[in-house]
């Protein structure tokens, strides 16, 4: 696998907490603990995505919420579902995140908390899924994620691990 370029992250209780029921608009949009700390951290590294499935909210409102939250400076391209007209887990969202972040898709992973959709929809791309998994839930009879990650801090540490060695020449 070449090394990563890229990271995409979802929006809602990924990177946002999500408050059900609500548009965009109506959430008070505050961040995940960690999350502004994490990407902050990744973007010397890393092009960064957000890749987001939306009903009522499209790719100018979700990057609005990003900012009230303080971290749409830390984000390089999103996708909502709402304006690409398809969803996770269908690959091409992801195919489209990679052309908007300008890397090749096979250089970059998702990080969600959704094994039906993030998890499902990255491993259907192709690419490694990292399940950030909140307290209660439970794996399912569905994919299994290439990591699994229970706080946004861990994410960094797992990322190096990704990273390939330089070809030392012979």
């Amino acid at each position: 696998m070449p090394g990563l370029r890229g990271v995409f992250f979802d929006a809602g209780n990924t990177l946002v907490v999500e408050e059900p029921g609500k548009h965009l608009w109506e959430m008070a949009i505050v961040p995940l603990p960690g999350a502004l700390e994490v990407l902050a951290a990744l973007k010397s590294r890393y092009r960064l995505g957000v890749i987001s499935n939306t009903v009522g909210s499209g790719d100018a409102e979700l990057a609005a919420a990003l900012d009230r939250a303080g971290l749409r400076s830390l984000i390089d391209a999103l996708v909502t579902s709402r304006d690409f007209g398809r969803a996770k887990p269908d690959p091409a969202i992801y195919v489209e995140g990679a052309r908007r972040l300008g890397v090749p898709l096979e250089t970059t992973c998702m990080v969600g908390d959704r094994l039906d959709t993030d998890i499902a929809g990255a491993l259907n791309a192709g690419i490694p899924a990292v399940w950030l998994k909140h307290p209660g839930a439970a794996m399912t009879n569905g994919p299994a994620p290439t990591h699994i990650i229970t706080r946004l801090g861990e994410l960094p540490a797992w990322l190096e691990t990704m990273r390939l060695p330089p070809v030392l020449p012979s």
